[in-house]
């Protein structure tokens, strides 16, 4: 944040609409008078801003947000009896067992890279004047709004308390930066505002959300590759449950099923583990060699993988997890014969025996098997379970009814029909079909549910902030810490 340049982090990514004109040195440092000159700088500063959101490439300066803290914390965090955290990083052992420290690196990390990637954007707003034509502005400008309205969400459902408390309007968020911070005193006077409430963090996160869905056009970014206008309505979908607005949630989630641009797979396992986007990625992270998030010690696929030359096993499964499930449900399936030798290309049900080095022996989710392949962030059944869960609130039936939706997803997991649905089965369809990708924390927040003993809103599921910054910008730390 106190850096006097612009830092352009330009790797490939993801498949933008990009040529020679973004083969840019992966990190420089430029003047900010030679970077706002034209149309392709901005486009590179944006395109930055999307590496940022993934998190590292391959060497260890950590911060993977999107490439795998972000699920990992949610899962550790809401973990109880069905997972064990069986790694030697300190960092995330701590997150496992609720006794996190102000000095945490990898919270620290998370947290630096989340206003790094909102102040590129924020720049990015600042410079529309670059862009040479309306259409490219406001495909800009709606990427740039999306990016930093998605941070923002993230930002507060990790480090503030969940909305839904009754208390939003006193609770306190985090900072709301909405300029760019180019010198330290730019720094210095934005921090200086303080922590917005929790209520006015989640405005700000809509009205970003929002004018990003109009600003996009229904031909951008349809590959799940970027940011398209589906892809913000499926976080609006996600907001809107964590606020309790479900009849909005259900339009949202209705509109990306409606899209006809998804479909869901014929295999709950097919999903995952892809080197290009599948019928129902929504948005997706793109691995490379260059890009991947496994050789930095800091990925999915480092934490979950255990194989022969993949992974180390550190999020276990435990056997309790598969009380959860129904017989013969496809997303249960363990797979216990793999040799020593077997790779990503041999596992083919959701759940295997680690082999081929530490901590083989242990039960590993599959759904993250290789550093190089893609990593799902919007799923579409995850758009059917939204949709159920919030007609089923609202006492809608919004595109389909609340059982129409349930069981689309059982018989895609090989399951029979429900003749009818509660609510508690909608939930637990919910955790069945995305066991491990970093929902499970913020369902149980807005659910107002317990991890073990802890309630909802205890201070422990609340992540602290960082020490570095209370101790440059006096910002509040939370409470508990």
């Amino acid at each position: 944040m106190k850096n006097i340049k612009i830092y352009i982090l330009v790797v490939l990514v993801f498949t933008l609409s990009c040529d020679d004109k973004l083969n840019i040195e992966p990190r420089q440092v430029l003047d900010s008078d030679l970077v706002w000159v034209n149309e392709e700088n901005l486009e590179a500063v944006l395109f930055g801003a999307y590496a940022g959101m993934k998190g590292t490439f391959g060497n260890n300066e950590g911060g993977e947000m999107y490439g795998g803290d972000y699920m990992v914390f949610s899962e550790m965090l809401a973990a109880t009896d069905e997972v064990v955290w069986g790694g030697s990083f300190t960092a995330y052992r701590e997150v496992f067992d609720k006794e996190i420290t102000v000095t945490n690196t990898a919270i620290s990390l998370n947290w630096i890279r989340a206003y790094d990637v909102i102040n590129s954007v924020n720049n990015v707003l600042a410079h529309l004047d670059l862009a040479e034509t309306d259409e490219k502005r406001d495909w800009i400008e709606g990427q740039a709004l999306a990016i930093r309205g998605i941070m923002y969400f993230e930002l507060l459902r990790f480090w503030a308390q969940p909305y839904g408390t009754g208390s939003e309007v006193s609770d306190p968020g985090v900072p709301l930066v909405l300029t760019p911070t180019i010198t330290v005193e730019d720094a210095d006077a934005l921090m200086e505002q303080g922590r917005s409430t929790v209520a006015a963090g989640y405005q700000q996160v809509l009205d970003d959300l929002l004018e990003a869905k109009g600003l996009i056009d229904v031909s951008y970014g349809k590959n799940g590759t970027s940011i398209s206008t589906y892809t913000v309505s499926a976080v609006l979908s996600r907001v809107y449950l964590q606020r309790g607005e479900f009849a909005l949630a259900a339009q949202e989630a209705d509109r990306v099923i409606q899209s006809g641009e998804y479909t869901l797979g014929d295999d709950p396992i097919k999903a995952f583990n892809n080197v290009s986007n599948g019928p129902e990625d929504v948005f997706t992270i793109q691995q490379t060699a260059l890009s991947n998030s496994g050789t930095s010690n800091g990925g999915l696929a480092t934490f979950y993988a255990r194989l022969f030359g993949s992974g180390r096993g550190d999020v276990q499964v435990q056997a309790t997890h598969f009380t959860n499930y129904e017989t013969g449900d496809l997303r249960s399936g363990l797979q216990d014969d793999l040799s020593d030798e077997a790779t990503a290309g041999t596992v083919t049900e959701m759940y295997y025996i680690g082999v081929g080095g530490q901590n083989s022996g242990q039960i590993q989710c599959a759904k993250y098997q290789d550093s190089e392949r893609n990593i799902q962030i919007v799923r579409l059944p995850e758009m059917y379970l939204t949709r159920a869960e919030a007609n089923f609130e609202a006492g809608t039936n919004v595109g389909a009814t609340p059982l129409a939706d349930i069981n689309a997803i059982r018989n895609r997991a090989g399951l029979t029909d429900l003749t009818t649905v509660t609510i508690d089965e909608i939930r637990l369809e919910r955790m069945r079909e995305l066991a491990f990708e970093g929902h499970k924390l913020h369902d149980i927040k807005r659910w107002q549910m317990s991890v073990g003993s802890l309630p909802y809103d205890a201070n422990e599921l609340v992540l602290p902030i960082p020490q570095r910054e209370i101790e440059i910008y006096d910002i509040p730390q939370n409470a508990g810490y």
